[in-house]
């Protein structure tokens, strides 16, 4: 009883005192403290990762940064910030102080705009009130005056940009000196090759007329010697005849050359196979004396290519180099002659190979050169004539010779289409 009693007295008493205002009090200042702190956790973890984020940010700002400025300080270009309402330049790399021949610290506090660019001011205002309207700009009309006064030609690229709490241009700025010194040759040389092909022209015009007017009593001339072919003569004046009548076909053969060459390539061009109408001609011109006791060996290409091409014309070129190649071996001997078209190109080469001596190359370098020549009865235009030909054909025309691989003559041309 007694224990039981005091049991229930312990029990009243607890109860009195968890009922009591201030131990309510004291539960719910544990509870908001409980919840303050978990609070100050979640806000402390937040600020943590804010504070990763913007270190994050930093390092790859700086990052960022230093690559800008390794760009800025390494571009073949020159760069300038420049603040045109104040005349200054603000910034400029390495390569702008060196196109200027000034120092970084001249360029940003003691050298003006202005001082740049003196006689061509209005001619800027112009070109920046441009930028900042269309966000972007070009020219390449203006210069810039260097320290020693040397006048630069200049191409400018710029673009508005914010610096320093200011509207500025960055302005990337180019020498194009060189550009214009080329571009000047180049007008010169066209004006003057312009003026050679007129005096060539005129040139051209004259050598026909006197080749018609030697042709005319030249004609005469073999008309008489080759009547006395029909005469009974000695032997010393046949030979003398026979002598007289080289000399003139030799003439009449220079006159003809001579007035090939002065004439433009005008060129009737038509799709030619050329492996087909290689060994055609081949075989029309084997009967030549120059082919006598020579073999001509030919190679078509594996795969047919027509070529767009003056049949006539080409046949001239060709005639000419395999008796030039048949001319410089002795009876006996192989020519090659072989058309190859690389796999997949738009154009083919022909071949022309022969043995003998090798040309020297102080004569090589002068053979296609008009007049020059090293035959006795040569007249030093057919292999002028030959180049003038393929190069109308928008093609081209070589030579290589050693002891080792003999002559090879390559031509060039562009291929029409495959058949």
């Amino acid at each position: 009883m007694a224990i039981e009693l005091e049991r229930r007295c312990y029990a009243a008493r607890t109860a009195d005192i968890s009922d009591h205002p201030i131990q309510v009090a004291q539960d719910r200042l544990v509870s908001v403290n409980q919840q303050l702190t978990q609070k100050l956790d979640q806000y402390r973890i937040e600020l943590q990762r804010v504070s990763a984020q913007l270190q994050m940010e930093s390092i790859a700002h700086s990052s960022l940064e230093q690559r800008f400025r390794k760009i800025f300080e390494g571009s073949n270009d020159a760069i300038f910030v420049i603040d045109p309402a104040q005349d200054r330049i603000l910034e400029a790399n390495p390569r702008a102080a060196q196109l200027l021949n000034y120092s970084r610290y001249e360029l940003l506090n003691s050298i003006k705009i202005s001082q740049v660019h003196p006689e061509e001011m209005p001619k800027l205002i112009e070109f920046t009130q441009t930028v900042f309207q269309k966000g972007q700009g070009w020219t390449d009309e203006l210069t810039c005056l260097t320290r020693t006064n040397n006048k630069l030609p200049a191409e400018i690229s710029a673009a508005p940009i914010e610096f320093e709490g200011r509207q500025c241009i960055l302005a990337m700025v180019r020498d194009i000196s060189e550009r214009k010194r080329l571009s000047a040759e180049r007008e010169r040389a066209e004006v003057s090759a312009n003026k050679a092909l007129s005096h060539l022209a005129e040139i051209g015009e004259l050598a026909s007329m006197i080749v018609h007017e030697i042709r005319n009593p030249l004609t005469t001339v073999l008309m008489g010697l080759t009547s006395f072919q029909k005469l009974e003569l000695d032997g010393r004046f046949q030979a003398r005849l026979n002598m007289a009548l080289d000399e003139a076909e030799r003439l009449k053969r220079l006159l003809n050359e001579i007035l090939l060459f002065s004439k433009p390539q005008n060129l009737d061009c038509k799709p030619l196979e050329l492996n087909k109408w290689s060994a055609d001609l081949l075989r029309s011109i084997e009967s030549h004396p120059s082919l006598t006791d020579r073999v001509v060996k030919f190679t078509a290409n594996p795969i047919s290519a027509i070529v767009s091409a003056d049949s006539d014309k080409l046949k001239q070129v060709f005639i000419n180099l395999i008796t030039n190649a048949c001319e410089a071996v002795i009876p006996g001997e192989t020519i090659t002659w072989e058309i190859i078209q690389p796999s997949k190109a738009n154009y083919l080469t022909v071949q022309i190979n022969n043995g003998g001596n090798p040309i020297p190359p102080s004569i090589l370098e002068k053979i296609t050169t008009p007049f020059f020549t090293t035959k006795s009865n040569g007249n030093g235009l057919g292999l002028a004539i030959v180049k003038r030909i393929i190069n109308a054909h928008k093609g081209k025309f070589s030579i290589a010779s050693d002891a080792k691989e003999g002559t090879t003559v390559t031509v060039t041309l562009p291929v029409l289409k495959r058949a």
